[in-house]
């Protein structure tokens, strides 16, 4: 069977689903208990809409209030159109229904597909490919830096950490947040770099940062990035 697209379009503050009509040029709106759905027809492509969304998004806006229906807008609402970080990329989401998967589509989309597209499966799926994703981007960084550290881990696992990018213990494990893949790709070296040269001194003293820098003399800049920016990294 045909994958059939979902389309939503997010917008600062509300998440528009679509529902094609038979009506010939005009579009319509319908907003109860917090949602909106746009009436269009099939004639009117995403963008179009899109725009037609943002020119009214303040009326929206003004009569989802009226119903105490508002969120944040830094509220994901894992649809359609959103756009989320990869290293040194932007990718747009696409959400299909058909069988549960998810890939990249050209350089710039990320398809997720399953069966109904409920906003907790979407994060979850989003998730899931992340971390893989993380877990061969920094196995490949990993055998690329080691050598150049002297020094290589015994093994590499992808977590799930709330306040830290990185660990490294006495039995030479180590661990990467796969958050990390939201950041750009610098950024992702320099944490490899931190986390092995932890194999060799675990501490971080005077030899331990002569080490990194050695490696990698523009560290400072990856974390100064993360101090800035690392609080917007993840998918809540």
């Amino acid at each position: 069977m045909t994958s059939k697209v979902l389309e939503t379009i997010a917008i600062n503050g509300f998440v528009a689903t679509i529902k094609r009509t038979r009506r010939k040029g005009s579009v319509g709106f319908r907003l109860s208990s917090g949602q909106v759905v746009v009436l269009a027809p099939s004639a009117i492509s995403i963008a179009e809409l899109r725009l037609l969304l943002e020119s009214k998004s303040a009326w929206i806006l003004a009569k989802l209030a009226a119903q105490g229906q508002v969120t944040s807008q830094a509220k994901r609402y894992y649809a359609g159109g959103e756009q989320l970080a990869f290293l040194d990329q932007e990718l747009v989401l696409q959400v299909c229904q058909g069988a549960f998967g998810t890939r990249l589509n050209g350089a710039a989309e990320l398809v997720v597909s399953m069966p109904e597209a409920k906003p907790d499966w979407v994060r979850n799926a989003l998730v899931r490919w992340y971390k893989l994703q993380a877990q061969l981007h920094i196995e490949q960084r990993v055998s690329y830096f080691a050598p150049l550290v002297g020094a290589c881990p015994k093994s590499i696992e992808i977590k799930t950490y709330r306040a830290r990018w990185g660990s490294c213990n006495s039995r030479g494990q180590v661990q990467f947040n796969w958050k990390l893949m939201m950041a750009p790709s610098a950024v992702v070296d320099s944490v490899v770099v931190h986390e092995l040269c932890h194999l060799l001194h675990m501490h971080h003293g005077p030899e331990f940062w002569a080490q990194v820098k050695r490696v990698l003399p523009s560290y400072q800049d990856a974390r100064q990035w993360l101090k800035d920016e690392g609080h917007g990294l993840g998918l809540d």
